[in-house]
């Protein structure tokens, strides 16, 4: 903050040259003149003081039989009288500093801290239908109403609170603690999802009915949930286990070395918006058919120190494309073959890969390609027992 003053209001840096530096010192601290960055050599010194106070100074140097020379003038009242002829870098300046205290005035961002339900999106929508959006001054934000405005419209969130803090509203919630469903269960048997080899049996209610090694159809009983006890009497406990066995998957991906594509002619369509608040200004005319046009949309925000302003450019750019018949390759259509064939695998859901045989071959223009993995899983899946 010291330095910042002194850079407002404007500083010199001096050197002093006498034989009594000590009377010189005492009779600054004596008119009340502060000197700071103080370097003393032989009977040669400098300083730095206020550019308001070296007036004075040059009185004292008088007294102390000292001589003394300016080495720097530094500050912002120096930096205007050299560019007093620009007028245009002065009223630059100028202006930079009126906007930044005018944004300074403003929310830039709303961060919203603790959701986890519930979306930010619709804590947002919630703020946006009081008005409450990046661009609001900050002075018009009331925290009371945002934060019993959330809890009336969210029946799960048990706290709120709404803070404003520099350019940046941030929201924090609390969310209720939902207690757990409780599940009504009817009693069911375990059946096998898929043929195979049963590896490893986990039983937790019910009787076994197959054994490790034991091959399995799609559909066979496997754990039964219907128990006779020891008199013969049956009770519907229900089956609950999880049975593992190896199984065999295929995926089969047919690609053609010929075929329609969107290929861009180099014909691009640009639109760019400057957004300032919540106002949008055109920086380009025209409009652009989306017909035959593939879009990418890009949005870039100004940056000061790290924060975020409420000022970004955003960008449209419309390729121009045609329907063509392309030839690819066939080192391109093995790879394009590969790529879907791993698309498809990434979808095993809990499924460990043991091995697997990859099978390609070309068939009329086009690349069949074959992958047979062997896995294992859990093959386990309920069936309701039916009581009538």
């Amino acid at each position: 903050m010291l330095f910042i003053i002194r850079f407002l209001f404007g500083y010199v840096v001096f050197t002093a040259k006498g034989s009594f530096p000590e009377r010189f010192m005492n009779l600054t601290a004596r008119y009340g003149i502060s000197l700071w960055d103080i370097k003393k050599d032989d009977e040669t010194f400098s300083a730095s003081c206020m550019a308001s106070e070296y007036k004075t100074l040059r009185k004292i140097v008088k007294k102390s039989f000292m001589k003394i020379k300016i080495k720097e003038k530094k500050g912002l009242p120096f930096i205007l009288r050299k560019y007093r002829k620009r007028k245009g870098i002065l009223v630059g300046v100028l202006s930079f500093f009126l906007i930044i205290y005018v944004l300074s005035l403003h929310i830039f961002t709303i961060n919203v801290n603790g959701n986890i339900d519930i979306s930010e999106d619709e804590i947002k929508q919630t703020l946006s239908e009081l008005g409450v959006v990046p661009g609001i001054l900050s002075k018009n934000v009331d925290s009371s109403l945002i934060e019993n405005s959330i809890m009336s419209k969210f029946n799960n969130i048990s706290w709120t609170s709404a803070n404003v803090i520099g350019s940046h509203l941030d929201i924090e919630i609390s969310e209720k603690v939902s207690p757990p469903d409780i599940v009504d269960e009817k009693p069911c048997n375990i059946v096998a999802d898929c043929d195979g080899f049963v590896t490893r049996v986990e039983i937790y209610s019910g009787k076994r009915e197959v054994n490790v090694g034991d091959a399995v159809v799609k559909g066979q009983l496997l754990v039964n949930g219907i128990v006779e006890d020891e008199f013969g009497n049956n009770s519907l406990p229900g089956a609950n286990a999880k049975i593992f066995a190896r199984t065999k998957r295929v995926i089969t991906e047919e690609v053609p070395i010929q075929d329609f594509e969107n290929v861009r002619t180099g014909k691009v369509k640009k639109v760019r918006k400057l957004k300032i608040l919540a106002i949008e200004v055109p920086l380009s005319v025209g409009k652009c058919s989306k017909e035959n046009y593939e879009q990418e949309v890009s949005t870039n925000t100004l940056k000061i120190f790290g924060k975020e302003l409420p000022i970004s450019i955003y960008k449209e750019n419309w390729y121009q494309y045609k329907n063509e018949k392309v030839k690819k390759d066939k080192s391109q259509v093995i790879d394009l073959a590969e790529k879907k064939v791993v698309g498809q695998e990434n979808k095993f859901d809990n499924v460990r890969i043991v091995s697997k045989e990859k099978n390609g071959k070309w068939v009329d223009n086009k690349y069949l390609l074959k992958v047979t993995y062997d896995c294992e899983e859990d093959i386990a899946q309920k069936d309701l027992i039916k009581t009538e």
